[in-house]
């Protein structure tokens, strides 16, 4: 993408270039561009800091730390790339790590930003905004009108950003815990790799059935599946209408619930009705949500999450309605003033807590309390603001698996067990968790087949632990790069028989073609980028050997952000198409600092090799061994992948709790 020369203090010097693949060290695909322009002061940074939380900036996305006040060029450009990393996050995309900088030559400087796939034109008009404010600082500009464009830029990207907390909290957990991931069309994620790759979309597993998630969907056909199989459950009807919706009512006796029978997330859902007034604006609001509605018989009680994963109970929150506690001296609308305040409670979509809205709702459930805006409840007294006890409307999650009884627990398991499902929120209502449903009474009034597992776990401590279990060994399988152009066909051919005999099912890449297991995938010349995608989207490989013997990787990136053992065949590479045919001098040298920053294994370069790696130790966080023979190297590299495989094998599996 070119980018037309500008005047101002700050620019973007030529052109910007955006990998699909992976470099520099990054987990994700990478923009690298070059910067010139002016330092500013520590207190610039410090001013245009407070502007961006003041103005554009989610809480939690603040000022950015260790940077260089000994250099205020690599301080100003540390902050630019801090900068656009915390408006990623306040757009909500799933990025949990910031650029840097490759090279600097005075006032210019040549930095790499992650992005998410197909983000890379939103994080360069992020970047054109902040290069502007940063203008308006120095040049003594007013700054509204640019804060105006960045805050438009970041609530357009947030539009394009999959809704629903799971997929970037399920990314943050295998960022964390340094799996890989990437994303594919459809809105799938797959973590992992090959045969460890597993794929997710939000909390659906490659284990979810698809009849057992449209099943739970459908309220009404899941209740009755539920109440055949003997698990207790509301009565409901379904009501096209106003008047049908009445005549339920009527039959089952007020108060009742409204609800879509087609829709989760408590979308929709009106609980406590009392009385025919409040059923219609009910109603109403539930049919422009969806247009089957479902009239419930209310039932008293808690309400209560519980997450059931692989038939075993892995979270229990009580779900607290929104609404306030006195304490003897303030009112309640100075309470839900205090209680919005909270640093957790936010209107964004990123706040861990919802914050409780003053509306008509709450003014009719003070009224039923025989309370107003203006009445000071007494201390300890709850005064309830909200119907339903939704997370999205204030609701606030309780931790209370402790305390689950054991009948509770197998009720909960059993939902989701006659329904088929690896992953459900079952909500249960019942006067206590503590005691049994057998006892005390208590319902199933839903199964969510994609549960949210954020708030509703409090803190979402479900991610990592649940992506342990369903990706086996962390999920990167045995990596091997062979770098050069000149014996990069032969040691790949050797390792790639020597594995095959082990029975190990390896993709190999190669001058002559791409093949799996010893098969054929594609004949004659693939790039590496597209070779290994190939190997890595195939959940039948066991490892991969990928020949890099010439520049493309420099246009493509890398198929893999992170590999296990760089052996480096020769000191010169091929010139690619994207080159142009016309391979320079250094880019050997441009390769290596590419792709040694993602090998955090062993770089083992082959007798007569090793001046290419001179001077470049410093860039990988791998071991650098000493100069080895060609049939070393093929006896090193068979050894290394059977060693990986057989550890891994041998690891005991995930258990979530």
């Amino acid at each position: 993408m070119s980018v037309a020369p500008v005047t101002q203090l700050w620019e973007i010097d030529g052109n910007v270039h955006s990998l699909e693949g992976y470099g520099f060290g990054s987990r994700y695909p990478v923009a690298t561009l070059s910067l010139r322009g002016r330092a500013m002061e520590s207190s610039d940074i410090e001013a245009l800091d407070a502007l961006l939380l003041e103005t554009v900036l989610e809480t939690g996305c603040g000022g950015e730390e260790n940077r260089e006040p000994d250099d205020p060029f690599c301080a100003t450009i540390q902050w630019i790339v801090g900068a656009v990393y915390r408006l990623q996050k306040t757009a909500d995309l799933p990025v949990y790590e910031r650029g840097g900088l490759l090279e600097q030559d005075g006032e210019r400087a040549r930095i790499f930003i992650p992005v998410v796939a197909g983000g890379g034109k939103a994080v360069l008009e992020l970047l054109k905004n902040i290069l502007e404010l940063i203008d308006c600082r120095l040049d003594g500009k007013p700054p509204h009108k640019t804060l105006k464009r960045l805050a438009l830029v970041v609530a357009e990207i947030r539009k394009s950003v999959q809704k629903g907390s799971n997929v970037r909290f399920f990314v943050q957990a295998a960022f964390d815990m340094g799996m890989p991931f990437r994303e594919l069309p459809s809105r799938l994620v797959q973590y992992g790799q090959g045969m460890r790759g597993r794929w997710m979309h939000s909390s659906f597993s490659e284990e979810t059935s698809l009849i057992s998630a449209r099943t739970a969907r459908n309220k009404m056909h899941a209740t009755a599946i539920l109440r055949r199989a003997g698990i207790p459950v509301p009565e409901h009807k379904m009501a096209d209408t106003e008047g049908r919706a009445e005549r339920i009512a009527e039959q089952f006796g007020y108060p009742v619930v409204i609800k879509p029978a087609d829709l989760d997330g408590g979308v929709g859902v009106s609980a406590g009705l009392q009385n025919r007034g409040e059923l219609v604006r009910a109603f109403n609001q539930a049919r422009r949500a969806s247009r089957s509605i479902l009239v419930e018989k209310h039932v008293e009680g808690r309400d209560y999450r519980i997450t059931v994963f692989r038939g075993e109970v892995v979270s229990a929150v009580e779900r607290v309605p929104g609404g306030v506690t006195g304490d003897g001296r303030h009112t309640v609308r100075e309470l839900l003033e205090r209680l919005n305040a909270e640093p957790l409670r936010g209107a964004g979509r990123n706040a861990q807590l919802k914050q409780v809205a003053w509306d008509n709702e709450a003014i009719a459930l003070l009224e039923e309390a025989g309370l107003e805006a203006n009445s000071v409840p007494v201390e300890g007294r709850f005064v309830r603001l909200r119907r339903t006890a939704n997370l999205a409307t204030g609701g606030t999650p309780v931790r209370v698996l402790d305390r689950m009884h054991p009948d509770n627990r197998r009720l909960a398991v059993r939902a989701a067990r006659i329904l088929r499902l690896d992953i459900a929120g079952i909500d249960l209502l019942m006067p206590d968790i503590g005691r049994s449903w057998r006892e005390a009474g208590g319902v199933v009034c839903e199964v969510n087949a994609q549960p949210s597992l954020g708030g509703q776990t409090v803190g979402g401590t479900l991610y990592a632990p649940i992506l342990r279990a369903l990706v086996p060994a962390g999920g990167r399988i045995p990596v091997v790069l062979v770098l050069g152009a000149d014996a990069s066909v032969s040691i790949v051919r050797a390792v790639e028989t020597a594995l095959l005999e082990k029975g190990i099912t390896v993709g190999c890449r190669d001058a002559d073609g791409v093949r799996i297991g010893g098969d054929a995938v594609r004949d004659g010349y693939v790039e590496p980028l597209d070779a290994g995608e190939m190997f890595v989207i195939d959940n039948s490989v066991e490892a991969i050997v990928l020949a890099v013997d010439d520049d493309s990787v420099l246009f493509t990136g890398l198929p893999f952000a992170r590999f296990d053992m760089l052996v480096l065949a020769g000191t010169k590479l091929g010139a690619s198409e994207r080159s142009g045919g016309n391979a320079g001098e250094d880019s050997m040298r441009e390769v290596l600092r590419l792709v040694l920053p993602a090998c955090d294994g062993r770089v083992a370069p082959l007798e007569g090799a090793e001046a290419a790696v001179d001077g470049c130790h410093g860039l990988t966080p791998g071991v650098c061994e000493a100069p080895v023979s060609r049939p070393q190297a093929i006896e090193n590299i068979v050894s290394k992948v059977g060693e990986m495989l057989a550890a891994d094998e041998n690891a005991a599996s995930a258990s979530v709790t």
